[in-house]
């Protein structure tokens, strides 16, 4: 039985720091990249992924199995680009060792991203995560929560919001508007729960990116998509927040700023997503597939969350009375389109991998 060893680097930590090129095939080659990206970074944990991944070889080896070992990198941009280039480095593989079971090996469930692809075309026979051991004292605690801030992924993501808001608080606290600043800031937290739920920042990343390439090659009509869409986006938040400040109390205050801000950001969504895909079929003569489940999700989910609202406020009585009949009917209708969403997405998506099946045969 032939097994390949398969260790995940999906920011390409062994790209950017030890200049090594990947995909990384061979016992001999991976032990030389581990060494290289540890001299460059002794505390990366992707060395120590590849240093699983050759005592998992020696293993499987000593069982009689044929084994290969192979490193995959992504990009530094993690999200759609790195994933893209992992797909396409496990594809290389493939081409020069065709095993029968394959060991994933990573630092994280980050890594992990592309199991679902790798499972369609390998059975998956064993996931091993690489955990850091690290001394349980005070010390120790200090030193990785200092390395976490230095961390570049971890400090955009994360520190930089919290800091915000909660300088925004500390902000409205010195000014004197206490309630404000305890509805701002649980607003705001809400907000970034949202954004972290739905990988908003890979969308934000793709929207100015195609707003610089509409620019760049004169496609107008996607940048005043882009254009409509932030000042919907933005001009939202500001009534929202303005519709708001007349209650009182900070529940009905952040009730009151969600309610009205969804629909602006939803419609600004479904403008790009319309405008982008009348600039695809303008310059191709056809639309893309994922088009047409992007706007029924939009207009699916907006039924949902109105119907959502309207009840949430009823049996809270910040609605004094709704239309239960339009209520459940809107609800219904937002639930049977995501569904159709979901199977359109499904069949394109098996229709799509089928087609690579294909071609790499």
């Amino acid at each position: 039985m032939k097994t390949l060893i398969l260790c995940v680097d999906r920011d390409d930590d062994l790209g950017e720091k030890a200049k090594v090129a990947s995909p990384v095939m061979g016992r001999k080659d991976n032990l030389r990249a581990a060494l290289a990206l540890g001299v460059e970074d002794p505390e990366d944990s992707d060395t120590n992924v590849i240093f699983m991944g050759l005592k998992l070889y020696k293993r499987y080896t000593a069982m009689g199995r044929e084994v290969e070992l192979a490193s995959i990198c992504g990009h530094k941009n993690v999200g759609i680009e790195s994933d893209a280039n992992l797909v396409k480095q496990f594809y290389m593989v493939l081409e020069k060792f065709t095993p029968d079971t394959l060991v994933l090996v990573s630092d994280g469930a980050e890594d992990e991203v592309i199991l679902p692809l790798i499972s369609q075309r390998v059975q998956v026979e064993h996931i091993a995560r690489v955990v850091i051991k690290q001394q349980q004292n005070l010390e120790s605690t200090y030193y990785i929560i200092m390395s976490a801030f230095k961390s570049p992924k971890i400090g955009k993501k994360i520190i930089v919001p919290v800091a915000l808001i909660l300088m925004i608080w500390g902000i409205l606290m010195i000014m004197g508007l206490v309630e404000e600043a305890i509805g701002m800031m649980v607003t705001f937290f809400a907000l970034f729960l949202i954004i972290k739920a739905l990988s908003v920042e890979d969308q934000l990343t793709s929207f100015f990116s195609d707003t610089r390439e509409a620019l760049r090659k004169g496609r107008y009509l996607l940048f005043l998509g882009v254009f409509v869409s932030l000042a919907i986006i933005i001009g939202g938040i500001v009534f929202s927040f303005i519709k708001a400040k007349e209650e009182v109390v900070l529940g009905e205050f952040t009730f009151r700023f969600l309610e009205n801000v969804w629909l602006f950001l939803l419609s600004g969504v479904f403008i790009y997503t319309l405008t982008n895909s009348l600039e695809t079929y303008i310059r191709t003569g056809s639309f893309t597939n994922s088009s047409g489940t992007i706007l029924l999700t939009i207009i699916g989910s907006g039924l949902v969350i109105h119907s959502l609202f309207s009840m949430v406020g009823n049996f809270t009585e910040i609605k004094s009375h709704i239309n239960w009949k339009w209520t459940i009917g809107y609800l219904s209708t937002g639930i049977i389109i995501l569904l159709v969403s979901g199977m359109i997405h499904i069949y394109n998506r098996s229709k799509l991998t089928s087609t690579r099946s294909g071609l790499v045969r």
